[in-house]
């Protein structure tokens, strides 16, 4: 029969590197963003003279603001999953220790049961 043998001081330490990574995702969405808002006013518009006012964003400045809009529920999700994977990876863990628990528990309080004894015997059930 096969057994489990997880680390769980290892998953630990895993889970707890991975999130202190995926951490940093919240930082370099936030620069993305403000680079890209910062890139779409440096990219300049085009004036044609007259009395219309220019505009804050050209061309250039709205194709990044589309990219930007197009790829955040991409961003989103993967940012989404890998917390989703993290979370699946601790439940798991103390799932597996519960239910290493569970069965110490189990084992003991059979161990602590007073045991049956069968003093009619197997030869005296059938004479009754």
């Amino acid at each position: 029969m096969t057994k489990w043998n997880i680390n769980t001081a290892g998953v630990g330490r895993i889970v707890g590197e991975a999130g202190r990574s995926a951490g940093h995702f919240q930082g370099e969405l936030k620069a993305i963003s403000s680079h890209l808002e910062s890139a779409m006013k440096a990219a300049g518009t085009l004036d044609f003279g007259g009395e219309s006012e220019t505009p804050e964003v050209g061309l250039v400045g709205v194709t990044l603001g589309q990219y930007a809009t197009a790829q955040q529920s991409d961003i989103a999700f993967i940012v989404a999953r890998a917390d989703k994977s993290l979370q699946g990876a601790v439940d798991a863990t103390e799932a597996y220790n519960k239910g290493d628990l569970d069965m110490a528990a189990n084992a003991q309080d059979k161990a602590l049961k007073a045991p049956y004894i069968d003093l009619d015997g197997p030869s005296k059930k059938g004479s009754k």
